[in-house]
């Protein structure tokens, strides 16, 4: 389907193929940057945007992404290393080379687990809540590189361009039942098909998802992060899909209720389960473009959340915005200024 939007052609296709939208009219030219073109991130040494009003977004797996704007690269979350079945990425976290800073949501080990070893390789500094922090430093993250955040307001990191502001968030908090009763039908799946992992895999899968289970981190230790650049283009990454704090609601009142992008976490067994919670959120935060994240099988132990039914409902309960919803390290590139998006192969 392609669409006219704000002189921009799109083409929408979801369920993780990426959508394509050719820059039009006036501003930079999206498709002729290398950056919007290559496969490889700009923290593992891939081409930055020249454009100084070009942003490249990038999912990275999980609930990973990378924003490299002029000579800023940004990470959110860093759990790199996979354990067979899962898909690899394509990458290692020996591969970066580059990063100005590691926003880590939460200290959960599908979020954390390579941010430590990320940091000490670049010298970026970790920035969380006081549970994700404390978790980093146990990890082997020197107290020098470690940024506390409560995510109340006022905590803002500045960049060329652009600036990183925390705000509280909040895990989601499925039943207990349903988590026992999906994982069940799930490992039995894996068991008949003979893609159960080994005892070997799980214990790799334990060692590789070093993390923290502290029960605070679905009320205290989640954080948000609203990235708003100088001309005043708006970026909100949201990797839990709990109910909205009282904080986010704050933070919305004073945008004006709306976003140019929202990244929300959408990750669930049951889809019909988890859209209502997602809806909530991308609604409290009006986008012109929505991208899911933590949506697909992070270690063999999962299923990959479809994201058709979420992209379908969306569309009729909040048509103005768009789903983009791209493959692992394809870059998701937009203009600042005139906002107009390309999405590359």
């Amino acid at each position: 389907m392609r669409e006219a939007v704000a002189g921009v052609a799109v083409l929408f296709v979801m369920c993780g193929v990426p959508a394509r939208a050719d820059a039009q009219g006036k501003g930079a030219n999206l498709a002729s940057e290398a950056a919007c073109q290559s496969l490889t991130p700009t923290s593992m040494g891939g081409p930055s945007p020249k454009s100084r009003d070009v942003m490249v977004w990038r999912w990275l797996g999980a609930s990973n992404h990378e924003l490299a704007y002029r000579n800023s690269v940004i990470l959110m979350n860093a759990y790199y290393q996979r354990t067979p079945p899962a898909r690899p990425l394509g990458f290692s976290r020996d591969d970066v080379k580059k990063a100005n800073a590691i926003y880590v949501g939460h200290a959960h080990g599908d979020h954390i687990a390579d941010a430590p070893y990320v940091a000490g390789r670049t010298g970026a500094p970790v920035i969380g809540a006081p549970i994700t922090t404390e978790q980093a430093r146990k990890m082997g993250l020197p107290a020098a590189q470690a940024i506390t955040v409560s995510g109340h307001g006022g905590e803002v990191q500045k960049y060329d361009g652009f600036t990183v502001e925390a705000v509280l968030a909040r895990h989601k908090n499925d039943p207990p039942e349903l988590n026992r009763a999906t994982g069940a039908a799930f490992r039995s799946i894996m068991e008949s098909v003979h893609l159960a992992r080994t005892p070997e895999q799980l214990a790799q899968a334990r060692e590789q998802n070093q993390g923290s289970n502290d029960p605070r981190i679905t009320e205290e230790g989640v954080i948000g992060f609203l990235v708003t650049f100088d001309n005043g283009f708006t970026l909100l990454f949201r990797d839990g899909s709990g109910a909205a704090t009282e904080d986010e609601k704050r933070l919305m009142q004073r945008l004006g209720g709306r976003t140019d992008v929202a990244v929300v976490a959408y990750t669930t067994y049951v889809p019909d389960v988890q859209i209502p919670n997602t809806m909530a959120l991308v609604k409290l935060f009006h986008p012109d473009v929505y991208m899911p994240t933590h949506h697909d099988d992070t270690g063999g132990g999962r299923l990959d959340t479809p994201i058709y039914p979420f992209a379908m409902a969306l569309r009729d309960e909040l048509p103005s915005a768009r789903t983009i919803s791209p493959l692992y390290r394809t870059p998701v590139c937009f203009d600042t200024k005139t906002k107009n998006v390309f999405v590359g192969r």
